[in-house]
């Protein structure tokens, strides 16, 4: 049986170094998350994961009145429910 290590091969994609900025669209709120994962909006403080720390994601509305999308990036991490009571 073959090792892990015996199989590696590095990988040919260029990993950039820096990485490129994170921009979102100009309709979008955008909001930094803070050191335990947390994000303020609207008078609300949401969880959304400490992996995030010093990330900026965005907050979009829904076709939902009071619900909003939580995004990094282009991928959906949270759905926002505004009228929960703040943690």
């Amino acid at each position: 049986m073959a090792t892990p290590a015996s199989r590696y091969v590095p990988s040919a994609r260029d990993f950039p170094d820096p990485l490129p900025p994170i921009e979102y669209d100009v309709g979008d709120t955008v909001r930094r998350v803070q050191a335990k994962g947390e994000l303020h909006y609207r008078g609300h403080v949401f969880v959304v994961g400490k992996a995030f720390h010093r990330y900026p994601v965005a907050v979009r509305r829904t076709s939902t009145e009071d619900v909003v999308d939580v995004y990094f990036c282009h991928q959906r991490i949270a759905q926002l429910d505004l009228t929960s009571p703040a943690e």
